[in-house]
């Protein structure tokens, strides 16, 4: 099988970034080493893996170690840097901007800027930024944004909290947390409401979507229950309960204070979860998908059980996977029974392209 190559999934590491990087103090990233790049690097790279478009993000943790104005900055000289990048390399790269969240008031600055002015091809974001993940409030006025201007938005992992614990011999968060991190933000998304009050938005997950696809059925099942609850409270709610009611009531008596503000936050997530109109799984075949660090036949299977071919993208994980990788992961796909040759060439670079047009017109 022959045939373009676009990848979504295409990180750059421009010296500005890094240098501003490390005056903060912070040399890696998912527990690697940052490493010095230039655009040949890409160019090269994109040349021995037949990769025809590179498409430009960064990876994490963007401007989160930065301060309020300098991450505008920051986030400013970025995305300036992309929209000369394209024009330096006519055909090779398109790019997603670089937001200076969670400062949202910044964020929608740029938004217009990356957008309007300087025409990129879209928005980065990550699933979380420290605490906070994508689908919180907080963000609403983001996605409101990115709904107005139709936008395309990768969403790429960050790491956890900086008081998490990893498992003794788990030492890097590229490994499960990151995944574990995208497939929260992705399900908070859905159950916040955000796919449903923004259609408009495109949403690529990276490394295929985490473990969102595994949790499919019991994402579906919970709102489905909930909803459920949800129509008749009154008489649902005593039916589930009925068995241990009564200790019910003596713990909540215990903790009267604890108890109140727990369904008080209940209750603000359930008006959420009954304003969707449509199963989890609707939501979830919404999302796209890209295969970096996730070409194995178990992964092509979980896509294609939970969406269409066509939100499958072709994502390399470029310079901080290994090439050696991303040649393993283009093998994988060409050689994989899952798909067919003309599914193939969709993932490769067709989908894509229709991807990008679509919020690009």
């Amino acid at each position: 099988m022959t045939g373009q190559i676009v990848d979504v999934h295409h990180h750059i590491i421009p010296k500005l970034y890094k240098d501003e990087l490390k005056k903060a103090g912070v040399s890696s990233a998912g527990g690697f080493p940052i490493k010095d790049w230039t655009p040949e690097d890409s160019i090269k790279m994109m040349d021995d893996l037949d990769i025809d478009v590179g498409v430009t993000s960064i990876s994490e943790p963007g401007t989160m170690p930065l301060k309020k104005k300098h991450a505008a900055k920051v986030a400013r000289k970025v995305n300036e840097y992309q929209a000369q990048l394209k024009r330096d390399y006519p055909g090779r790269f398109k790019s997603f901007a670089l937001l200076p969240l969670p400062h949202v008031k910044e964020s929608l600055k740029e938004i217009e800027y990356a957008l309007d002015v300087l025409k990129l091809d879209g928005v980065g974001l990550y699933s979380n930024y420290g605490e906070e993940f994508l689908g919180n409030d907080k963000f609403e006025a983001v996605m409101k944004l990115l709904h107005k201007k139709d936008a395309v938005v990768f969403i790429h992992p960050s790491a956890s909290e900086k008081g998490f614990v990893s498992p003794e011999y788990i030492p890097t968060d590229f490994i499960e947390e990151f995944t574990f991190n995208t497939t929260r933000a992705a399900n908070n998304l859905i159950l916040s409401g955000t796919l449903e009050r923004y259609p408009n938005i495109d949403f690529i997950l990276a490394h295929a979507g985490g473990v969102l696809p595994y949790l499919e059925w019991r994402i579906d099942e919970t709102l489905k229950t909930e909803q459920y609850i949800l129509e008749d409270p009154l008489n649902r709610v005593d039916m589930i309960m009925r068995k241990d009611k009564g200790g019910f009531v003596k713990t909540f008596l215990k903790h009267p204070i604890r108890y109140t503000k727990m369904f008080k936050n209940y209750a603000h997530i359930l008006r959420r979860w009954s304003s969707l109109s449509q199963p989890a799984a609707y939501y979830i075949r919404k999302f796209h998908y890209d295969t970096a660090l996730s070409t194995g036949d178990s992964t092509f299977a979980g896509i294609k059980e939970v969406t269409d071919v066509s939100h499958f993208h072709f994502g390399s994980d470029a310079h901080f996977a290994p090439d050696r990788w991303i040649a393993e992961m283009e093998k994988n796909i060409r050689e994989t029974d899952y798909f067919d040759e003309d599914e193939k060439r969709q993932i490769f670079s067709r989908n894509a392209i229709d991807l990008l047009n679509k919020h690009n017109r």
